[in-house]
């Protein structure tokens, strides 16, 4: 065995008995992307050791210990690639190599690969976050702090991985490896062409109804039919384009609704059906914007109207994406079925929509007719924006979301968009973490370890926050996503059943026999552990008080189904991917 190979195979220090022993070493002309890393590996360091690290530049550095923080002549000489290009090129690389250890990524664009490096190392050295108060953020102390063997290459699962946890609590984020390609999604065009601006120049521009140019209805959309209007459109794609050299992609998705608005004109009427007008719109728009950005993704959803494929086989533009909205149960894997989804068994109070297949069968037929070279998903995660009291209660996933990335993995999707808190819109904020990081939590991470399972995130978690409960921890998340894996109920998309309808008196009896075993472990555990584990206890009897009050406990009587008011889905509106 080469002599450096066994050497890899022992410990190096980073620090010990409160005293550094490594010193960080960046390159000359270090980015800030890479100056900020270096201090984030200093600052983690020290809260878990207690020692304060140098950080020198390359020509600074000495004969060992080293921590190489981004690329550099050391990294060079190690035989590490510098990873670079923008986009759809994220990769992160952690590697110890005698007395030196690694830890870079791809900086370019978007992307702060150097910074997940260093998160990833500090995971595997026990850190965890899962909350922006500091109560759920752990980083444990040690007296010595080492690195054995380590070699790691990783590229994300997924090309883009946003949501609002990156948004409004981008630390957190961050530490969720959340980013990648820059994107928007949701409903852009009535943002670029405002009917309230345009219509009076230019009526031609919009839906004909009933004989009449007649935008200004609950539900619209454009006449996509006109010959001028993708050039417009492609004017205005261009110049975010132009503006924002990290944004490599833009929603066409079509103005929301359901079935009325669409333009009755000669032209349009020959375009086909909804799903087949916004494929020859796109394709339109498409060529236009190719013309100067041929790499730049164009997004239109496959969502209520379009939800049905097109009729026929179509071509598709090379740069025209479709994002799959998921409007099938919210608990139940995709792939389960082929009774999951809109169809005609299923009857919704809050929604207008009956489909004649379900989601996954639709999904793939849409797949066979339309050869798309890109493809998104749009999930909803939002599970108390139909029904608020579902916001004090547990939705936990589990091993289904990981299923679920891995079939659309398997079927060419490139990039998931969760629709989740903390949104107030959503009935969740900064205070919902507790109660939602093991939903929103496995998701990220999934995202970007396409190798892990919800157990698998899940236990780790458990591990890093509750001690010796963590296996009682885990029981009961795994309990939770259980019950909902094998629910009877009927949900949709956005709506979920009623609570009672998932937390049954069994379901309930079942957690409560954990967590009265939890409660037992309280009084054993560190100061923080307890803290966490209360407020779990706590946020369980809350829940089991509004599965009450809405449901099977009504003094014997039957449960009050209480109907969700008919409301429209406005979670799709245009989100800008850039978090900052």
């Amino acid at each position: 065995m080469d002599p450096r190979m066994r050497e890899d195979y022992t410990e190096m220090l980073l620090a010990e008995n409160g005293e550094a022993r490594c010193t960080v070493v960046i390159a000359e002309e270090a980015g800030q992307k890479v100056r900020e890393a270096a201090e984030d590996f200093r600052a983690l360091l020290q809260r878990m050791s207690g020692a304060h690290c140098r950080i020198v530049t390359e020509n600074d550095a000495p004969a060992d210990g080293l921590v190489l923080i981004g690329p550099s002549r050391l990294t060079t000489e190690m035989g590490l690639e510098t990873p670079s290009g923008y986009p759809d090129n994220e990769r992160v690389l952690l590697r110890r190599q005698g007395n030196r250890l690694a830890l870079l990524g791809n900086d370019d664009g978007a992307y702060t690969g150097t910074q997940f490096a260093v998160t990833m190392l500090f995971e595997r050295l026990g850190c965890g976050w899962y909350c922006p108060d500091p109560l759920w953020q752990v980083i444990p102390h040690k007296e010595t702090v080492s690195v054995g063997y380590l070699d790691i290459d990783h590229r994300p699962a997924f090309i883009s991985r946003y949501n609002n946890v990156l948004r409004f609590h981008p630390e957190v984020g961050r530490r969720w490896y959340l980013g990648g390609d820059r994107r928007i999604s949701g409903h852009g065009f009535p943002f670029m062409v405002p009917r309230d601006e345009n219509f009076e120049k230019h009526p031609e521009w919009f839906c004909m109804i009933d004989g009449k140019r007649n935008p200004f209805v609950d539900w619209w959309q454009y006449c996509y039919s006109n010959e001028e209007l993708p050039r417009v459109f492609a004017e205005k794609i261009c110049e975010k384009f132009e503006q924002d050299p990290t944004l490599v992609q833009y929603s066409i998705a079509l103005n929301d609704g359901w079935y009325h608005g669409w333009c009755e004109c000669d032209m349009c009427r020959q375009m086909g059906t909804p799903s087949e007008t916004v494929i020859l719109f796109a394709n339109e728009i498409a060529r236009l914007v190719g013309k100067r950005f041929p790499k730049h993704k164009l997004t239109f959803l496959a969502y209520f109207p379009t939800y049905h494929p097109p009729t026929h086989p179509m071509e598709v533009e090379p740069n025209v994406e479709v994002m799959f909205c998921k409007e099938a149960d919210m608990f139940l894997p995709v792939d389960k079925g082929p009774d999951n989804g809109y169809h005609q068994r299923y009857r919704f109070q809050q929604s207008k929509n009956t489909y004649p297949a379900p989601w996954k069968e639709n999904f793939e037929t849409w797949n066979r007719r339309a050869k798309f070279q890109h493809i998104a998903i749009w999930d909803w995660y939002c599970i108390a924006a139909a029904r608020p009291e579902w916001k004090d209660i547990p939705w936990v996933q589990g091993d289904v979301a990981t299923r679920n990335n891995r079939y659309w993995r398997d079927h060419g999707v490139e990039y998931v968009y969760n629709d989740q808190g903390p949104l107030p819109s959503f009935f969740e904020d900064a205070e919902s973490y507790p109660l939602r990081f093991p939903l929103w939590h496995v998701a990220a991470k999934s995202w970007w370890d396409k190798d892990l399972t919800g157990s698998d995130i899940l236990m780790d978690d458990c591990k890093k926050l509750y001690g010796g409960a963590a296996d009682l921890m885990f029981a009961y998340y795994s309990c939770l996503a259980d019950i909902a894996a094998h629910s009877t109920a009927f949900s949709i998309a956005w709506h979920p059943p009623a609570p009672d309808e998932l937390y049954t008196p069994e379901a309930v009896a079942r957690i409560d026999e954990i967590m009265e075993l939890v409660e037992t472990r309280l009084s054993r555990q560190e100061e923080a552990v307890q803290k966490r584990l209360r407020i779990q206890c706590d946020l369980w009897k809350k829940a089991k008080a509004v599965i009450r009050e809405r449901g099977w406990e009504t003094d014997g009587d039957e449960p009050d189904k209480k109907e969700t008011t008919e409301k429209k889905d406005n979670s799709l509106q245009e989100k800008e991917a850039d978090p900052v």
